[in-house]
This record gives structure tokens, C-alpha cells and sequence, in this order.
């Protein structure tokens, strides 16, 4: 759901609301389907269930680069020495994990879920056991005496998803030439995120900042005008949602991402400076189920936008209702 916002923290003149006020007004329904519904992949939701009870499990610790990785076996977690350390790992193909024996806990083997491979039954501290992994994949594994106790573990193979990690997002070539992405900016958790627009790069004041930003579905995105590198404009790539030409510092543009997706932008009037941007809205690389416009759109909807209080006010205004907008608010979109 994408619907007309304001954030009450932002102090703005008479002239910055009626702008804010027609803007997210007009953009705000169809923005809805930039962010679409999504559901996590079967491998994900078994990898997630494996780690419900193993204590030591925080995250996949990431190994890529590394030719051999080791893996401690009687690690301590799970109520005593009953832990692969990491727990998790995330390697490219063609590595080899070695997992070593602390000599805690007792007896432990390591054992694949699948049947692929299976260490002896073995206690000796410094006794190892190895295997290469060759293809993308998920290799969960435990060590069967212990396995009820939450003495598991996986190896991730290259760019196979798994559980809650997020996935890189794939661009294409939208940020190619933009010269401050270097990035998703991970504002997840904070309910209002602001984006400067006409930020220092790309040969002068021409660029959003962050140029990626990754939040919450829900979250309230807030472009704000630094008033440097003449007048800019915000155009959906997709055409979901377009802000007035405004060159105006302070001036406000907002919206609200609902779903889960990915949002590119750009400013028309700079696009050959590569001003460009993007919103990701969840995780859309685990799996996006394509749904039609009017079931990612729920809510308010065009109209009920329309007559928000803010936006209300703004119609009247501009359409002679209410008193006449004074000069300077029928210039700003020129």
C-alpha cells in the first residue's frame, strides 16, 4: 500500500504543505504496486525451522573468498559443548569445510540431512573431517547423538537464499554511472526515512542520498529538497508516482511503502547526470509472487488520498475554493 503522508516532525511553510499535499496525492494509489506481496521460498522457511532451537545460531557467517573454512565440533552452546561453531556458513563453490574436534561434549559426528556424507562417531580433540562443496545449494547437517538438543548446523553454497539473510538486489544497470551508490542503505526499523534530493554527486548537486535505501513495509519515505542544483523532480520508473519539478529548499515529497519490491526514481531533468534512486521494500529476492495492481493496493486508495485533510486543503486552495494560492505556490512546479 502506498498512501498520502506527512511527517509531523517536518516544519514546513504554507507553500511546502499545498506542494506535498498535491503531490502525494496524485502518486499515491498507483504507488502501491511498486512493492509487491512476496512469500518466502520453501528452502528459506526449512532452513529457518532447522535453527529454531539451536542457541548459538545467530546468523550465517559469511566465508566467501576463503578456500578451506573450518568448523569447530563441540563447540559450546546448547547446554554444554553441543555446538558447530559457526553454526552456519556461507561459502562459493568449489571450497572445502573442515570440521574439527574440540574433544568437548563427548562422541559427535557430523551427518547430512540428505545422506550426502557422514563422519565416524569420534571424541579425539584435533581429529578432523572434510568435504568439498561443488554447486550452489544448502547442506544442512547434524551430529545425530545431539541432534535433539540443537547440535546442528548448514553450509550455504554460492547464492543459494537461506532463512532470513538478505539477498543482494539485483539493479541491472539502473545505478551504472551513478557515482555516490555504493550500496542499500539498511534503514529497516525506522518508521520515517529521509532522502536528500539534489545531494552533492554526480558532477555537482545532482543525486539522491542515500541513492538506496532498504526499509520496513510501511515505512514512510521522505524525499526533502537541499535547494541546491537547480529545480529537481521525482519520476517512478514505472510511472506508479511523480513529484513536481521544485527547487525550493525544505520542500517535502512523501510516500508510504506497503508489500515487498523494489522502487527505482529518477529526476527527469537530470537524468543524463545520472541522478537516479531507488527504494527496496523488504526482501524481494526471496521469491516475489506477481499479483495483479489492484490487490497490492489496499487502503487508502486514489480518492480517499485525495481527501486526506492535507491533501484536501490543497485542492481547495489550488482550485479556487478555498482562498487563491499566493504566487509563489503556482510557480513552484515550474
Amino acid at each position: 500500500m502506498a498512501t498520502s503522508t506527512t511527517n509531523p516532525t517536518i516544519a514546513c511553510s504554507r507553500r511546502d504543505v499545498l506542494r506535498a499535499g498535491v503531490g502525494t496525492a496524485v502518486g499515491a494509489a498507483a504507488a502501491g504496486a511498486v512493492a509487491r506481496p512476496v512469500a518466502a521460498t520453501d528452502g528459506a522457511s526449512e532452513f529457518d525451522a532447522w535453527f529454531e532451537n539451536v542457541s548459538n545460531y545467530e546468523e550465517i557467517t559469511d566465508e566467501r573468498g576463503a578456500s578451506t573454512v573450518t568448523v569447530s565440533v563441540g563447540a559450546s552452546g546448547n547446554g554444554g559443548d553441543f555446538a558447530f561453531e559457526p553454526a552456519a556458513v556461507r561459502v562459493d563453490p568449489g571450497t572445502t569445510v573442515v570440521w574439527e574436534w574440540t574433544g568437548g561434549g563427548g562422541v559427535h559426528n557430523v551427518a547430512a540431512t540428505d545422506g550426502a556424507y557422514e563422519s565416524d562417531l569420534l571424541s579425539e580433540a584435533g581429529t578432523t573431517f572434510e568435504r568439498t562443496f561443488e554447486e550452489n545449494g544448502v547442506s544442512l547437517y547434524s551430529c545425530l547423538p545431539h541432534e535433539a538438543m540443537g547440535m546442528k548446523g548448514a553450509v550455504v553454497i554460492g547464492s543459494a537464499p537461506a532463512g532470513d539473510e538478505l539477498r543482494e538486489v539485483d539493479y541491472g544497470d539502473w545505478f551504472d554511472g551513478v557515482e555516490n551508490f555504493s550500496g542499500t542503505v539498511d534503514k529497516r526499523g525506522e518508521q520515517v526515512v529521509r532522502i536528500a534530493v539534489g545531494a552533492a554527486g554526480n558532477g555537482g548537486n545532482f543525486a539522491f542520498e542515500p541513492a538506496a535505501v532498504r526499509v520496513d513495509p510501511g515505512t514512510t519515505v521522505v524525499w526533502e529538497w537541499t535547494g541546491k542544483g537547480d529545480a529537481h523532480s521525482l519520476a517512478a520508473a514505472d510511472g506508479s508516482f511523480d513529484a513536481e519539478l521544485v527547487e525550493t529548499a525544505g520542500a517535502t515529497y512523501a510516500l508510504q511503502f506497503g508489500g515487498v519490491g523494489v522502487s527505482k526514481y529518477i529526476c527527469p531533468s537530470h537524468a543524463a547526470e545520472a541522478m537516479r534512486g531507488a527504494v527496496v521494500v523488504g526482501d524481494p529476492m526471496a521469491g516475489v509472487i506477481d499479483v495483479p495492481m489492484t490487490a497490492a493496493v489496499t487502503g487508502v486508495g486514489v480518492l480517499g488520498a485525495a481527501l486526506s485533510p492535507l491533501a484536501f486543503g490543497a485542492f481547495l486552495a489550488l482550485h479556487g475554493t478555498n482562498d487563491e494560492p499566493s504566487d509563489d505556490v503556482a510557480d513552484a512546479g515550474r
